[in-house]
């Protein structure tokens, strides 16, 4: 099992105010939109080439561990939200656990929901660490192990930056 108080599992440190309001804030105003772009044409350029691979993998069906760790390997490590840009909930909660936990109870209770409804067929999560931050990575895979949820078997987790998590399908 994790030993979630270890310091990789614990929540982020708090930055200091005058970072993110005159570094952060403005980097994420002039960068973010840049970053999107890159990573959108990315991601057609991997899906482009997932075509092709999802052929072999049809032919070859057990490609397709490795089909989805090339994936992760690639576009898995281009976050979307990257670590350095600064959300406007995390400019006004910074170091407030208490609404991070609430934030991931209310999104893990939702997508158990979704999951038990669905019958497994969206049974992945994925959470960046601008989701969690303030609550700790132990925290999520706690509150997620209690309905259902461990880390995913084939996609890697990283505590400081994303958790990937799959349902085990049983209530």
């Amino acid at each position: 099992m994790h030993d979630y108080d270890a310091p990789a599992w614990r929540p982020l440190p708090v930055r200091p105010a005058a970072l993110r309001w005159l570094l952060l804030l403005p980097l994420t105003l002039v960068f973010l939109p840049l970053w999107w772009v890159v990573w959108i044409a990315l991601a057609a350029c991997f899906y482009g080439v997932t075509t092709v691979v999802q052929l072999i993998v049809y032919v070859l069906p057990r490609t397709e561990d490795g089909a989805i760790r090339v994936l992760d390997a690639t576009l898995g490590r281009v976050p979307f939200i990257p670590r350095w840009c600064v959300t406007p909930v995390a400019l006004v909660r910074e170091g407030d656990s208490a609404y991070y936990r609430a934030r991931v109870d209310r999104h893990i209770a939702r997508k158990t929901r979704l999951v038990e409804t669905s019958r497994g067929l969206q049974r992945d999560l994925d959470l960046g660490v601008h989701y969690f931050r303030g609550a700790g990575a132990g925290y999520v895979l706690r509150v997620a192990s209690e309905q259902g949820w461990d880390l995913h078997p084939v996609l890697r987790s990283h505590p400081r930056r994303r958790l990937r998590l799959r349902h085990s399908g049983r209530p």
